[in-house]
C-alpha cells in the first residue's frame, strides 16, 4: 500500500511538472514578441513594432499596452487613432507602467479639443 501511495505521489509531481512547463512555454512567445517589439521600436521599424507588440498588449502587457498606445497616437507604424491611444495608455496604466499614468494626467488636464473625434459621430461639435 505505501508503494501504491508513493507512485501516485511520483505521477502527481511529474504531472504536475509537465503542466509548469506547459504554462511558461505558453508564455514564452509573448516575452520573445516584447522583446522583439522592443528591438523593432528602437530600430524606428513602427510597423514591424506594432505587429509584434499587439499580441502582448492583448494579453496584458503593461509595456506593450504603453508602446501600442504611443504608436498609435503619434501614428507610428499604424494610423493615426486618439481613441485607441487613450484605450491603450488607460490600460497600461492601471496595470502601474509609469509614464502611461503621468500621460493620463498630462491628457486628463487638457480642455477637450475640437479634433478629437468622439465614438458616437452624432456629438461631432458642427
Amino acid at each position: 500500500m505505501i508503494k501504491f501511495v508513493s507512485k501516485i505521489r511520483r505521477s502527481f509531481a511529474v504531472m504536475m511538472l509537465a503542466c509548469l512547463c506547459v504554462g511558461l512555454l505558453g508564455c514564452a512567445p509573448t516575452l520573445t514578441s516584447v522583446a522583439m517589439g522592443e528591438k523593432s521600436f528602437k530600430k524606428k521599424n513602427y510597423r514591424q513594432a506594432f505587429i509584434r507588440l499587439m499580441p502582448a498588449a492583448k494579453a496584458g502587457d503593461p509595456e506593450a499596452q504603453y508602446a501600442v498606445a504611443y504608436m498609435y497616437f503619434y501614428g507610428q507604424g499604424v494610423v493615426e487613432n486618439r481613441e485607441k491611444a487613450i484605450y491603450w495608455m488607460k490600460a497600461a496604466a492601471k496595470l502601474g507602467q509609469p509614464k502611461a499614468a503621468q500621460a493620463m494626467k498630462i491628457l486628463d488636464s487638457q480642455p477637450p479639443s475640437p479634433y478629437r473625434t468622439p465614438s458616437n459621430p452624432k456629438q461631432i461639435p458642427l
